[in-house]
């Protein structure tokens, strides 16, 4: 089996970007403030919207119409880590500060036992693809709440470090921008488990969000962790319903997800 977790609102319980941002700011207390960076993004977000709905307004909505609303997000989604990278947002940051700075992170409850479980489940890999900033991030929260980090794949954006001194110029290296990066990065994982076991394993994705939907409903099972109307929404405008199997995709199936502590019966 291979298990794909999204990292923020999925395994823990509120998104982390403000608090990496919270790390940079306590160390440089002059730098400008976190919430100019979200006016931005939420000013090009609205644009977008506004355009989108224009553009779209006759069109069926079907997987190509949500492929392409959500691509469409990736010039949003780069001008915004340009613009971190421009003004050094988190420049000066060392991965050892990163690190310790997801060791505060909160999981939901459940997600660590459950995570954990797996990990130690015969024939499972377990892989973490995330929009996050930092896998020094993700990998301190992981092993506070008692994940082996060494034992799963990280993929998400990163820092660029300096190589002689380690610091960070602040610069993100984007890897992962919208869904389809997401999807790209699953199936290469995947692809990696198949070369070195044989075999077409068990593809179990859990995710949040409306970027997590393409992956959600690509795995033979989709856990939506939490309550978004958004992917509520578009999973009833393309008939695809909670719990039940579609035939005419391999029997593929999407569950809602309310407490970690259910996952194993679910994917069992």
């Amino acid at each position: 089996m291979v298990l794909i977790l999204d990292f923020d609102q999925t395994l823990t319980t509120t998104d982390t970007l403000s608090a990496i941002a919270a790390i940079a700011k306590r160390k440089h207390p002059d730098s400008r403030e976190f919430s100019w960076f979200t006016k931005q993004y939420l000013a090009d977000y609205a644009a977008h919207e506004s355009r989108w709905a224009q553009l779209t307004a006759s069109r069926a909505v079907n997987r190509n119409l949500l492929n392409q609303y959500l691509e469409s997000f990736r010039p949003i989604e780069a001008a915004s880590l340009d613009r971190m990278s421009q003004h050094g947002l988190l420049a000066g940051l060392t991965q050892a500060d990163l690190y310790t700075g997801g060791r505060s992170v909160q999981l939901r409850p459940n997600a660590a036992d459950v995570v954990g479980q797996f990990l130690h489940t015969r024939g499972c890999h377990v892989c973490v693809v995330s929009v996050n900033w930092s896998a020094d991030f993700i990998r301190g929260a992981l092993d506070a709440s008692g994940i082996d980090s060494k034992l799963i794949r990280v993929y998400c954006n990163d820092l660029d470090f300096d190589t002689s001194t380690g610091v960070s110029s602040g610069k993100v290296r984007p890897r992962l921008v919208v869904a389809g990066d997401k999807v790209a990065a699953i199936a290469k994982f995947k692809n990696e488990i198949m070369q070195q076991c044989g075999g077409d394993p068990l593809l179990v994705y859990a995710g949040d969000s409306l970027t997590d939907l393409p992956a959600l409903l690509l795995a033979d099972i989709g856990l939506l962790v939490g309550q978004s109307s958004r992917v509520t929404r578009w999973c009833h405008q393309l008939g695809v319903e909670f719990g039940k199997p579609r035939a005419s995709e391999y029997n593929r199936i999407l569950y809602r997800l309310h407490d970690w502590a259910s996952a194993p019966r679910l994917i069992d």
